[in-house]
């Protein structure tokens, strides 16, 4: 099942949320910094894919 847009945000502010907090691990934040660096690519291409949506439905 693929994720919403408005669910990868969200996950994004958990990770932000728990890399900001001084007792996450070391090894857990490196892996966190990882999957929001992938959540983020995802929201871009998100955005752009939605962004040629528009393009298209004003062309109409």
């Amino acid at each position: 099942m693929t994720e919403t847009y408005e669910e990868m945000v969200t996950r994004l502010r958990d990770i932000t949320r728990r890399l900001e907090d001084p007792d996450t691990p070391l090894e857990e934040s490196v892996k966190l910094y990882k999957d929001g660096i992938e959540l983020i690519k995802k929201c871009e291409e998100y955005l752009t894919q939605a962004e040629l949506r528009i393009l298209e439905i004003g062309e109409e």
